[in-house]
């Protein structure tokens, strides 16, 4: 399996993770709940969750969905796969720039 496979099963995990969470209504401290009560596993999708502060500790052993900090983690995920298709669109670039400026320079002798 490659890289882009891997990465958007975790993503595809994570939104579902975060649809558990959004259809419990553990989305703030008052309502937070066990992973048991939830449904789900604390698998990879959640240790990735948890770090980057999406979900957050409720009450001792109870876990809710930081809304704010998963919509910036998602607007982040967006510009940087912006900024790295536009990285590969003008590497692509690069060799027929090469070439048309070669041929510009070998029609100006």
């Amino acid at each position: 399996m490659g890289a882009s496979a891997a990465a958007a099963i975790i993503i595809r995990r994570e939104k579902d993770l975060v649809a558990h969470f959004r259809s419990h209504g553990a989305v703030d401290s008052a309502h937070a709940m066990t992973p048991s009560e939830l449904g789900v596993e604390q698998r990879l999708a959640w240790n990735i969750l948890r770090r980057g502060a999406i979900i957050r500790d409720g009450a001792p052993g109870t876990y809710f969905l930081d809304e704010l900090s998963w919509e910036a983690s998602r607007s982040r995920r967006k510009r940087m796969a912006i900024v790295l298709v536009t990285v590969a669109v003008l590497l692509a670039l690069i060799p027929f720039i090469l070439v048309t400026v070669g041929q510009i320079g070998t029609a100006a002798h």
